[in-house]
């Protein structure tokens, strides 16, 4: 298993000081969100807004290939900037900010899920975020497979459709892939969050505790041979200013969340969820405290149980 998102020394010295990538790493706005930028394996950094990824930037070959989906490529504003580039070459920094300063964004990427991703990565308490779309890797198909069972999850799933079964549709398969982020707490735990939109579909809503307790399994048996490797993405993250140096070493351990934006939950989709998490936390790994709820009011984080 691994979670290899830390930079090279090599390419932490392109994101850095006067290297070439370090414009990419300022705080900025784009399309009303402030732009997400992250660390990938590989000597990858990605530049997200809300749901939308506008720059996939790599070392290759002593080069720095630049790239984006055609979406982006093919707009005016991106004329010159997605190519190969050498590290000492000028106009990096020009080409970039004519691009975000006029890149189009679909509101499909910026509002609903995006707008919540966005609010989340903005947050400094109760905890500050790490990362996003979080993927352990492992060695081979059978491995993966292998950590993404849990006995403990399907006989919550059991419970739960036994208790919902004229809610909504349950998924006939809730193992995710990708975590949508993870976070460091004030003291040191890791943070497991799943954002949800309030206006999603109800089983995306009432049956999102269950989705987290696969993650929660999965990262729970993963989380001793990890930890090295999510410190030196924190290390890494706080020497380029992407996170603060207040940011804990993760030395405690999981802490499970779900996370939803401005709008007000209904009644219903509050008490089913409440329900469903009851179901899971009775099926959480021992030494794993029970699953939050959060939502966000003017911005500022509120539990609501």
């Amino acid at each position: 298993m691994r979670y290899k998102r830390a930079p090279s020394d090599e390419f932490r010295a392109v994101l850095s000081g006067a290297g070439l990538l370090a414009p990419l790493l300022r705080v900025r706005t784009v399309a009303g969100l402030r732009l997400d930028v992250h660390l990938r394996e590989d000597d990858h950094v990605h530049a997200y807004c809300g749901l939308t990824r506008l720059v996939d930037a790599s070392l290759k070959g002593g080069r720095i290939r630049v790239c984006s989906h055609q979406t982006y490529k093919k707009q005016p504003c991106a004329v010159g900037l997605f190519r190969n580039w050498d590290l000492r070459e000028p106009g990096f920094e020009s080409a970039l900010e004519r691009y975000l300063a006029k890149v189009a964004v679909a509101a499909a990427q910026t509002k609903r899920e995006g707008s919540v991703q966005a609010a989340w990565a903005s947050v400094k308490s109760p905890w500050t975020l790490l990362d996003r779309e979080a993927v352990i890797g492992y060695d081979s198909i059978k491995a993966q497979s292998a950590a993404r069972a849990s006995a403990k999850v399907a006989a919550a799933r059991g419970a739960v459709a036994l208790l919902a079964d004229s809610w909504a549709n349950l998924p006939h398969d809730m193992t995710g892939a990708e975590l949508d982020q993870l976070a460091v707490d004030g003291v040191g735990k890791l943070v497991l969050l799943e954002l949800k939109f309030e206006g999603a579909s109800p089983d995306s809503i009432y049956y999102a505790p269950l989705q987290l307790l696969q993650y929660v399994h999965e990262w729970h048996g993963a989380f001793d041979t990890l930890r090295n490797d999510l410190n030196r993405l924190r290390d890494a993250r706080v020497e380029l200013g992407l996170s603060p140096a207040s940011m804990p070493k993760i030395t405690g351990g999981l802490r499970p969340a779900i996370g939803f934006g401005e709008d007000q939950l209904t009644p219903t989709a509050e008490s089913r969820l409440r329900s469903v998490c009851a179901i899971a936390n009775k099926h959480l790994p021992p030494d794993v405290p029970p699953i939050e709820v959060w939502a966000l009011r003017g911005g500022v984080p509120v539990l609501l149980f």
